[in-house]
């Protein structure tokens, strides 16, 4: 099955206004486009012109159905780009200012990956290295076909953008400040590879404020206060205008007032419909007959499964051949257990200690004879030698050791020993147990480092790519498929620096051991793969509400200040530093902290921890409930994520468009 490739497409606007609501204005609203008429045949190449604020932005957002028209109508190729959307689907191709193809593969393999988007389900292997092989020729890469798009110049960056838009062969290519940020030379290659597409038959619309090569274009679109003010030639344009200069026309629709270019524009128009009667105008006018609507190829878009497998590899290749990347990744892990390590070299974690119990009633009735003789001794300010009774031996034997005697007449001593009398606190001794402190505190850290770990991969994933997520949702990305693949790379990801963590925490310890030192005691904790299991599930737990954050987000900067308000409620929740024993902290805990159920699933309490080391509470330590709980955080994150990007579309698309 042979892709054909898409004639070029008329593009006609009738009465075209659109406004949004205008905060300055109350409940009023601000119009970005007023009646726009105008009318692009098939195979025409049109740069769109115009001061700032002009509506430029907002044109072709509009024709690529993303601006929802308040009045009159926008055509592509007889369809309206609005309500027949899918129709339209590889019919229109979409060349941004930013590069959406990810820098660090070659040319050829993010081809590779955008023919698995753009092209049909249906096309053969065969046919979609044919249409790799047309593009590359096409835009003059072949000789860089194998360099990662990261190392070329930016005029073979943004060549490399266009060949991604044109491997679906569309009508229409719309070029939004595809040249802004390139050299006058580059500038120069980039319009007069336009121009070949025109004449190829591609219709052909970029907007851009670089003047110098604009004659390139058949035709210039020049919008001013969101109106048209001309759509004619370049030399005709001066003469319009009255300038010898296309720059000073800026400054002619500045100095006039809003309107008034407009309506002289307008007139032209009716002079020239005037003389030339019967004549089709260059442009239709308002309310003219569109020419019959083009047949469109029907595109099948790839499958759920298609899409994972091919969002899942594009997101590992990537990782692979991004060196600095891979650096981070493998150094970062190892930074983190360098910290540990230090940070416990000194701790001891096999110290003994003391489990005490309550006093049985023998021991209760003899506490109490014993302390009576001795608050008897010490109440008194002084005592002979000569007294003989048992109160006034101890206050003998007392006055030699005035330390002793301060400590027994603190209240504290007094309280202590009332409360070991009425059972409401353990003071005889039980048994000699290991110290869990070290353990428990090693633990923690451990989960911790890992928490961290997972936000600070999450958060930027989606941000840092959006340019690329808006253009091939535009060619029928399944946000479903997108974010469970982005979930499984982060999943794969997070492995392997768990695993370089735990297994450079875990030698560590083993060579201090082998040293003479002590190590993390085994009683408390389950084994090093359980504990790196589920650290690796709250890291991917907390990569996927990154995922959330960084789809809400739309600079990578204001994701950052979200790290830190993630963080935080983590730790206190995560029974790492406030006990979670109960009531409304622990339901929190239990619903929102990854960190909570890695910290319950990591630790082992043993028999006879004591309660103050008890932060968990009572619960039950099979294995498998901490499993599920992260697996359910998880699989709620990927769903929030997803509502997000669906709500956010649906926000922008209005609602007469679905939103898949």
């Amino acid at each position: 099955m042979t892709h054909p490739r898409q004639p070029g497409l008329s593009v006609v606007a009738e009465g075209v206004t659109v406004s949004v609501p205008d905060p300055k204005a109350g409940n009023g609203r601000k119009t970005l486009l007023d009646d726009v008429n105008f009318r692009i045949e098939p195979g025409e190449f049109v740069c769109v012109l115009g001061p700032s604020g002009a509506g430029k932005s907002t044109l072709v957002r509009a024709l690529l159905g993303e601006r929802e028209i308040a009045a009159g109508r926008l055509l592509v190729g007889g369809h309206d780009v609005f309500l027949e959307a899918d129709g339209l689907r590889g019919a229109i191709g979409y060349v941004p200012q930013r590069d959406v193809n990810p820098p660090a593969l070659p040319v050829e393999r993010a081809l590779h990956y955008a023919s698995e988007v753009r092209l049909p389900a249906g096309a053969s292997v065969a046919e979609r290295r044919a249409a790799i092989d047309r593009v590359v020729a096409e835009v003059d890469l072949d000789r860089v076909r194998d360099q990662p798009i990261g190392s070329l110049s930016g005029g073979e960056m943004k060549r490399a953008s266009l060949a991604a838009e044109m491997l679906a062969a569309p009508g229409l290519l719309l070029i939004d400040e595809a040249t802004s940020s390139l050299d006058p030379a580059t500038e120069a290659r980039i319009m007069r590879l336009l121009a070949n597409r025109a004449r190829a038959g591609t219709t052909v619309i970029a907007v851009t404020h670089h003047l110098d090569n604009v004659d390139q274009a058949g035709k210039l679109l020049i919008l001013g206060h969101g109106k048209v003010v001309w759509f004619g030639s370049r030399v005709e344009a001066l003469g319009h205008f009255g300038v010898h200069r296309l720059a000073d026309v800026y400054i002619a629709i500045e100095d006039k007032p809003p309107g008034f270019w407009s309506a002289r524009w307008r007139e032209r128009l009716a002079e020239n419909r005037a003389m030339a009667e019967g004549r089709q105008a260059a442009e239709s006018p308002p309310g003219a007959s569109p020419a019959r609507a083009a047949a469109l190829a029907a595109v099948s878009i790839p499958g759920f499964g298609r899409q994972f497998a091919t969002f899942l590899c594009r997101e590992l290749e990537t990782a692979l051949r991004d060196r600095v990347g891979i650096a981070m990744s493998l150094l970062l892990p190892l930074a983190l257990a360098a910290v540990v390590l230090a940070g416990f070299a000194a701790t001891s974690f096999q110290n003994p200690l003391m489990l005490t119990r309550f006093l049985d009633p023998g021991e209760k009735e003899l506490l109490a004879d014993v302390w009576g003789e001795v608050r008897a001794a010490i109440a008194t300010d002084s005592v002979s030698e000569q007294d003989a009774s048992i109160p006034g031996q101890i206050r003998v034997f007392l006055e030699s050791q005035p330390k002793l005697l301060a400590h027994l007449r603190e209240p504290s001593t007094e309280r202590l020993v009332r409360d070991g009398l009425t059972d409401t606190i353990r003071i005889a001794p039980d048994r000699e147990i290991i110290d869990p402190a070290g353990t428990f505190k090693w633990l923690s850290l451990m989960s911790i480092c890992m928490v961290i770990l997972g936000f600070v991969t999450g958060f930027r994933e989606i941000v840092k790519e959006r340019p690329m997520l808006d253009l091939e949702r535009r060619h029928g990305l399944r946000f479903v498929a997108y974010v469970i693949a982005k979930v499984a790379a982060l999943a794969v990801v997070l492995a392997v620096q768990v695993a370089i963590f735990e297994t450079a925490v875990e030698l560590g310890f083993l060579v201090r051991e082998a040293m003479g030192g002590e190590g993390p005691a085994e009683i408390y904790r389950r084994s090093g793969l359980v504990s790196g299991t589920f650290n690796w599930l709250a890291a991917v737990a907390c990569a996927a509400i990154g995922l959330v954050v960084s789809a809400c987000v739309r600079s990578t900067d204001k994701g950052v200040l979200a790290v830190p308000l993630l963080i935080t409620p983590q730790i206190l929740l995560g029974a790492t530093i406030l006990p979670i024993r109960g009531g409304v902290l622990a339901v929190l805990a239990k619903l929102f902290s990854p960190l909570y159920w890695a910290h319950r699933g990591c630790r082992c309490e043993g028999d006879g921890v004591p309660v103050f080391w008890q932060n968990l509470g009572t619960y039950d330590p099979a294995i498998w409930i901490p499993i599920a709980a992260l697996a359910t955080q998880i699989t709620v994150a990927t769903v929030v994520t997803i509502l997000v990007l669906r709500w956010q579309e649906r926000a922008v698309l209005g609602r007469n468009r679905p939103v898949r």
